[in-house]
């Protein structure tokens, strides 16, 4: 079992396209029923320390991520931290914009159980994980494995929030709200079941996130493509115009099959712009790219979606995708 503590910026990558559901029957959808336990109801509602270490050995799992509770010497200790935590005044502010923003979350259990009954249909022993939420005073964000996943709710108020995540930089920020949240979960779960390429350069790691990408889509087929993507409308309309400007910038400087860490993380990684394309370039576009040539190879050649990322030829699938960057 793979599991991962994330900020956000480091699993959002991006794509291209619109918003319809032209997908929504590729994969046939297994019925599965998402359950979200709502932790911070619960830890909120205590009235003493001995209710706060009841909650704390309920939890278990919760408390070890997202509370340390293995690091203190004893649950009377870390009980008394987080009643005083809860019983602050400041806490009342982020607790009710944290609860009145996910007062209903049927939008995001409904976007799950199509994700995950797609993901079972391609690989059947998918689990279905348990699905918890709290709030903690902005600890912690979100934690993900194939069989658990916690989210804490107070980092995904939105722009709205009277209090919003300070370590957070601003061009990342705008995702960490209810409509993105469903697709963070569901593009890092597509992340872990597509098979990595067989080269460390910067080609091969394109690839791999667009076959990330085409995955996610298909797996929320009903979800606009600028969610995906974590793009302005803005970013949007600059790299689709600019597709062949950006393809060239590639190939000009020579970097496809370079390795170096440093060079991915300039097209791959998280920036405010890629300088080195053009000012205006978001970050990222490096894997939206690699989605253009995964798309392009999809649309080639006869393969279904099962042997796309079981493939970790990705020169092969670049070859064989013949891909033309489109003037607009």
């Amino acid at each position: 079992m793979r599991a991962v503590i994330i900020m956000i910026f480091s699993l959002l990558f991006i794509g291209c396209g619109g918003g319809d559901c032209q997908f929504e029957d590729e994969i046939a959808t297994q019925p599965v029923d998402i359950q979200i336990d709502r932790l911070e109801e619960k830890l909120f509602a205590a009235q003493s320390k001995a209710d706060v270490i009841a909650f704390v050995k309920s939890n278990p799992n919760m408390a070890n991520i997202f509370l340390d509770a293995q690091e203190y010497p004893s649950d009377t200790i870390l009980a008394e931290k987080i009643f005083t935590l809860i019983k602050n005044p400041g806490m009342d502010t982020l607790y009710d914009e944290a609860v009145n923003t996910y007062a209903n979350m049927s939008e995001i259990e409904d976007k799950l159980e199509v994700a995950f009954g797609k993901l079972k249909t391609l690989i059947p022993e998918t689990a279905t994980p348990k699905f918890q939420t709290i709030v903690t005073g902005m600890y912690k964000d979100i934690f993900i494995t194939d069989t658990l996943i916690i989210v804490g709710l107070d980092f995904f108020i939105g722009n709205e929030a009277t209090y919003k995540p300070q370590q957070v930089p601003y061009y990342i920020l705008s995702r960490y709200n209810k409509k993105h949240l469903a697709s963070i979960i569901v593009k890092y779960l597509a992340g872990q079941v597509v098979a990595a390429g067989k080269k460390p350069t910067l080609l091969s790691e394109m690839i791999d996130f667009g076959k990330t990408y085409y995955l996610t889509k298909r797996l929320m087929p009903c979800t606009p493509d600028s969610i995906l993507l974590g793009y302005t409308p803005q970013d949007m309309e600059l790299i689709n115009s600019n597709e062949a400007v950006i393809w060239a910038t590639f190939l000009e400087n020579e970097v496809l099959y370079e390795t170096s860490h440093i060079t991915k993380r300039k097209f791959l990684g998280e920036r405010p712009n890629i300088y080195e394309i053009d000012q205006k370039c978001p970050g990222r576009v490096g894997a939206w790219v690699g989605w253009q040539i995964v798309n392009s190879y999809m649309e080639r050649n006869d393969v279904d979606i099962k042997t796309l990322i079981s493939d970790a030829d990705n020169d092969k699938i670049f070859m064989q995708s013949g891909y033309k960057p489109q003037s607009r």
